[in-house]
């Protein structure tokens, strides 16, 4: 491995103890090092004129000789594995412009080729000769009050009674004051994210302007760095609280550090050690932490207690909390079946049959499912309860499926009866035996009737009926090929009207009920 060199400060103790008499064996118990590293050190310092009994002008002139000398790069040129490298500097460097090299597989190059220099010596000279180390620096952003909050979910261990459940833990710090909210939840779903932030802006009274969070499903569907999908449901939750929702760069976690640092401090503080009856028990303790422990200690950064930073500058700052309570959406995307209904929760909600086929958008609130296609709203039902129920509008299905599913016997006679007389008299024949059991078959005369006309099948019904029938084969026969040249319709006997004489021999209705006997 390459030679630690020696540290500047300790040059200046050898040079000033070599001044003042001491020898090597001295000299190197002072310092913490070999007799021959102070020889190797005292022949440089030698060389650039140091003498016994010199004065501090002396000492300060050989110093910036020495500093000038013994460079990083010195050292690594004694080491001999840095020697055994430099004959490979080219091949390296064309190894390193290949795409998803690293210098772990360069040194498995080099051990292949017969080479056998140690992966840290590979990686020294790597970053010293051909890519050396940049620093790494950052730059710390700070918020003016109520401008932004920072949104993280992480995973806990807590013990709850006997039991040591995994839970999420929400939580929610504003940029400015440092000042939290924290809870822990049993899921990672979309109504718990939705939750969570309504229990966050009731928790500081006020809501911040942005909120600063991971690409996470509920928050963001589809990440980017310029145009992010924000899911429909946060949407809503956005226009409503008037915040503005600001993703974080994908696996760049160091962009929201506000948040991100508070979780091993949750853990560290409100996890470690401790136990809680229940989950509402936790979530009452953490309410507490934020406000009466963690939230009135001296933060690092700000160098003032959250609470008081909070309570003095950010809480006027924020925005209003709106005047009704929100009310949770869940959205679905849905496909229409050909039974003319969508799927949502395993209830099913039904629509008209244009949109057999389609994809649709199910919006779901406490009791009203609204059903949107291309951003128009096209059907609501109240929400059903429960599993398995159908909420079906009887218009929503096509005429034809309309009378075979909602035609009942009374529905039949009524519609026959518009039809002509004999449709009428035909009906009530065929549901006289069994109306249930012959629904179907009142069902096929209708259907004659839109197929043919009301007169065609009106006659064709006084025919069969002449011959007291009712198949439908038959009236559908008679339908197709006509009626018979021979057959006539009987018509009924007309009535004469009465003559006034026989108008006086006609007793009142009231006369036939006289029960009291006449005297002769």
């Amino acid at each position: 491995m390459a030679r630690r060199p020696i540290p500047m400060i300790e040059l200046d103790e050898l040079c000033f103890r070599f001044q003042q008499g001491h020898n090597i064996s001295q000299m190197g118990r002072a310092l913490g090092q070999s007799r021959q590293t102070v020889r190797k050190y005292l022949r440089l310092a030698l060389k650039a004129g140091l003498t016994r009994g010199g004065d501090e002008a002396e000492r300060a002139r050989v110093l910036a000789l020495l500093r000038q000398q013994l460079t990083p790069a010195s050292f690594i040129e004694t080491a001999p594995a840095q020697q055994l490298l430099e004959p490979y500097r080219d091949q390296i460097r064309q190894w390193l412009e290949e795409p998803d090299m690293t210098v772990k597989q360069i040194w498995r190059l080099l051990t292949e080729s017969g080479i056998e220099p140690s992966y840290p010596s590979v990686k020294r000279f790597v970053r010293s000769r051909i890519e050396p180390a940049a620093p790494r620096v950052t730059v710390r952003l700070e918020c003016p009050p109520g401008r932004q909050g920072q949104v993280d979910f992480g995973k806990a261990r807590v013990k709850l009674g006997d039991t040591l459940r995994s839970l999420w833990v929400f939580v929610l710090t504003l940029s400015f004051s440092r000042h939290r909210f924290v809870r822990f939840v049993e899921r990672q779903d979309l109504a718990t994210w939705i939750d969570c932030h309504v229990r966050a802006f009731e928790f500081f009274d006020g809501v911040p302007q942005t909120i600063l969070l991971d690409n996470l499903k509920a928050g963001v569907v589809r990440p980017d760095l310029y145009d992010p999908t924000i899911n429909r449901a946060y949407a809503e939750l956005e226009r409503h609280y008037s915040f503005a929702v600001d993703p974080a760069k994908v696996a760049t976690p160091e962009h929201k550090g506000k948040v991100e640092r508070q979780m091993p401090v949750v853990r560290q503080q409100l996890v470690a050690g401790r136990s809680y009856a229940d989950l509402a028990d936790l979530n009452e303790k953490a309410l507490y932490w934020c406000r009466e422990q963690v939230g009135r200690q001296i933060h690092g950064t700000t160098q003032e207690a959250p609470l008081v930073r909070f309570e003095r500058l950010e809480q006027a700052a924020l925005l209003p909390l709106p005047a009704t309570a929100f009310d949770p959406p869940t959205w679905a995307e849905c496909k229409v079946h050909p039974d003319h209904h969508v799927v949502f929760e395993r209830n099913y909600y039904s629509l008209p049959t244009r949109f057999v086929g389609k994809t649709v958008w199910l919006r779901a609130g406490r009791r009203l499912v609204e059903v949107y296609c291309n951003d128009e709203l096209v059907k609501s039902h109240p929400r059903a309860t429960g599993r398995g129920t159908w909420m079906t509008d009887p218009g929503d299905y096509p005429e034809s499926a309309k009378a075979h599913l909602f035609a009942h016997p009374a529905w039949c006679r009524e519609q026959a009866g518009k039809m002509g007389p004999n449709a009428g008299r035909m009906a009530e024949a065929i549901l006289a035996d069994h109306a249930i059991r012959n629904l179907r078959k009142a069902q096929a005369l209708l259907r004659l009737g839109e197929k043919y006309g009301a007169e065609r099948l009106d006659e064709a019904c006084a025919y069969l009926l002449s011959y007291e029938t009712t198949e439908i084969r038959r009236l559908t026969r008679v339908l197709e090929e006509g009626l018979p040249t021979f057959w006539k319709p009987v018509a009924e006997p007309a009535c004469a009207p009465l003559t006034e004489q026989a108008l006086t021999f006609l007793h009142p209705p009231e006369s036939f009920g006289a029960t009291e006997e006449v005297a002769a």
